[in-house]
């Protein structure tokens, strides 16, 4: 009897120390939870109308930063919306973010459609990073501008404006929140140059007949026309131009990139947004069979960067907590752009950069 009870005590022991050995191992080794926490990313995106080449590009560039992250803690789920570039249709979208998808995040397209959203968020808390150039998007403490600030980009077009000589400029405008940023930004600049300003004139989204203000701007010969229009707009007014005989060389603040038909202004400089690194470019070039347009580079890092910032964390970050970490840390080593300083303003800083369409693409014209 005494043999079989210290036989059965000595099993005993030796299953209890396996079971508090494999209760160890377990706690040691699996820091990960067993079911991976799921983080939500609102998109809202312009697939339908004349900016749906820009919105595809930019839900490209969200599905690649998904797959470049690799092997995660937590889950990404992009919840891409269509706005149609409607800041109407970018408010019903965010509401649906706030109250129905419970995002941690949102991204914006455009500045009438993130001034639109910019209430709605920020009332529920939830960080918003606009594709804007209007700073009007930014203000509040969970709205985030990531472009290029106009006042950079007016700087440059008015410096280069300078450097080539010319003595006046025509300035056709759109009544839209984003381009008049812009074109803000380069009159203010060209007050301190000897570049005057011969005409200024106001059109509308929508508006199909420019031939009075062209006729205007011929009468005028001014050395070159800054045209600050979208698709479908700026390619009927470059088409009319054409019509009308004007041969006046014409330049713009990002929107020959923002044309669907770029070979209207071949040959022409431009100022656009930040530079890239040529890697991001090719591997996007690779995967799409295309080059990225514009507004898929700042989609591409700010997935990137809430992917980063969550996957440093031990839990899935609140809304109010991914914006802390965000402010917090700031923006070091952005994978497409380097070094970013985040302002007290909420604008992510990037340098604006001269490119000239060629071969019906926008390529850098080198410094």
């Amino acid at each position: 009897m005494n043999n079989k009870k210290t036989i059965w005590i000595t099993v005993g022991v030796i299953v209890v120390v396996a079971v508090i050995a494999i209760v160890a191992f377990s706690s040691g080794s699996n820091k990960q939870p067993a079911v991976k926490q799921t983080v939500k990313i609102g998109l809202a995106l312009p697939l339908t109308g004349g900016a749906a080449f820009l919105g595809e590009s930019s839900r490209n560039a969200a599905q690649m930063a998904l797959s470049d992250a690799g092997q995660t803690k937590y889950n990404y789920d992009l919840v891409i919306e269509d706005d149609a570039f409607n800041p109407a249709k970018t408010a019903t979208v965010v509401t649906k973010f706030v109250n129905i998808d419970k995002v941690s995040a949102i991204i914006t397209f455009g500045s009438g459609t993130s001034n639109a959203a910019a209430p709605i968020n920020e009332n529920a808390k939830i960080p918003r990073f606009g594709l804007a150039s209007d700073p009007t998007s930014a203000i509040g403490d969970y709205n985030f501008i990531h472009w290029t600030p106009p006042f950079k980009e007016g700087q440059l077009s008015a410096s280069e404006m300078v450097k080539k000589g010319y003595k006046n400029v025509a300035i056709v405008d759109t009544n839209h929140s984003g381009t008049l940023a812009v074109t803000n930004s380069v009159k203010e600049a060209l007050k301190n140059t000897s570049v005057k300003i011969a005409s200024y004139d106001l059109t509308n989204v929508g508006d199909k007949d420019f031939r009075t203000i062209i006729t205007k701007i011929k009468a005028l010969k001014p050395d070159i026309v800054l045209v600050e229009m979208f698709s479908p707009e700026i390619e009927i007014f470059a088409k009319q131009m054409k019509e009308l005989g004007v041969k006046i060389p014409m330049t713009s603040v990002e929107t020959f990139e923002w044309s669907n038909d770029p070979s209207l202004f071949e040959g022409m400089w431009f100022i656009s947004d930040a530079k890239i690194t040529p890697s991001f470019a090719e591997k996007y070039q690779a995967k799409f069979n295309d080059g990225p347009k514009p507004g898929a580079t700042y989609v591409y890092d700010l997935v990137t960067l809430f992917i980063n910032n969550q996957e440093k964390a031990d839990h899935a970050l609140s809304p109010t907590e991914m914006r802390d970490s965000i402010i917090k840390t700031g923006y070091e080593n952005s994978p497409i752009f380097g070094n970013i300083q985040i302002d007290k303003d909420g604008f992510f800083i990037t340098n604006a950069s001269v490119k000239m369409i060629k071969n019906g693409k926008a390529v850098l014209i080198p410094e």
